[in-house]
């Protein structure tokens, strides 16, 4: 009897909420939210994936090891913080969660190594990543990431993003109004479907290829050290050039465009003048081309 008794006690200890057993391998759990309910998400490694849902509520599912430290989910239905909390030794292992969270929740996630995921969240969404790779997509309201070497995808309608990584590359795609992108020896490569307001791009050594559109009184400005720069934009945009590629290789394909010099600064007009478009590099090339 005393022995069935300790194996009885043993099983109810695992099974309380908070345990160390109970914070390892599978995860559920679940907290009514606000609909713009400010989250802090925190996933050291692994996959994390973030959806936006019609429910007023979070919910996470998903698996960790137990050596990669403890799941935690706290808060009100105003603001929230959930993920893994590892221990100050160096944590092993990795984890997959998905996280649904109402639409319009603005979301903030920090991992180490993790791949990030965020889709149909309409709030702001800041993602900060050391080495994982990061992609989102939907009409958040504004979107900042930042990576030191990994990979930024930006699938967005929305009226602000911000990418910033060290060797990872940087994609935009969609609808953005306003638009920045740098990084160290990260390629950047920007399509969009509408026309943007105002555009920074730069980089040291990576490249900068740029496919769009300008507002009427639209700013495009793209710089590198060391990288080349190709524009594909409309033949008719009525904007103010400045080329600059002080080691030469200067080019366009519109047509009624004065030469280009050997090297140094290219100023001309298209049109109206009303938009400017900037551009500046030190050792690579410059490509005007149409779009």
């Amino acid at each position: 009897m005393r022995h069935q008794a300790s194996g009885l006690v043993l099983l109810l200890l695992t099974l309380l909420p908070g345990s160390p057993a109970a914070a390892q391998g599978d995860i559920a759990a679940r907290r009514p939210a606000r609909p713009d309910v400010a989250l802090r998400i925190y996933c050291p490694s692994g996959t994390l994936r973030v959806t936006g849902w019609t429910k007023d509520s979070v919910a996470v599912s998903g698996y960790m090891d137990p050596s990669l430290g403890r799941f935690f989910i706290g808060g009100t239905g105003e603001g929230m913080k959930l993920g893994i909390e590892t221990p100050e030794t160096d944590a092993t292992g990795t984890a997959v969660l998905d996280v649904s969270v109402p639409r319009r929740a603005r979301v903030w996630i920090k991992t180490a190594n993790a791949d990030v995921e965020v889709n149909a969240v309409s709030g702001a969404v800041d993602v900060f990543t050391v080495s994982g790779h990061t992609r989102v997509a939907g009409s958040p309201s504004v979107v900042t990431a930042e990576s030191l070497d990994g990979n930024i995808e930006l699938a967005v309608e929305s009226p602000s993003a911000r990418a910033r990584t060290g060797s990872g590359v940087i994609v935009f795609r969609g609808v953005i109004s306003e638009a920045s992108a740098s990084s160290v020896s990260g390629p950047l490569f920007i399509g969009m479907e509408g026309k943007i307001s105002r555009a920074r791009f730069e980089t040291v050594s990576g490249e900068i290829a740029f496919k769009g559109d300008l507002d009427p009184d639209g700013t495009l400005e793209a710089e590198s050290h060391s990288g080349n720069i190709e524009l594909r934009l409309p033949e008719k945009l009525g904007a103010t050039y400045s080329l600059a590629g002080y080691a030469g290789h200067l080019s366009t394909e519109f047509p009624g465009i004065p030469p280009a010099p050997a090297k140094g600064e290219w100023r001309f007009t298209v049109g109206s003048g009303q938009a400017s478009v900037t551009v500046r590099t030190f050792k690579g090339k410059v490509e005007l081309k149409k779009k």
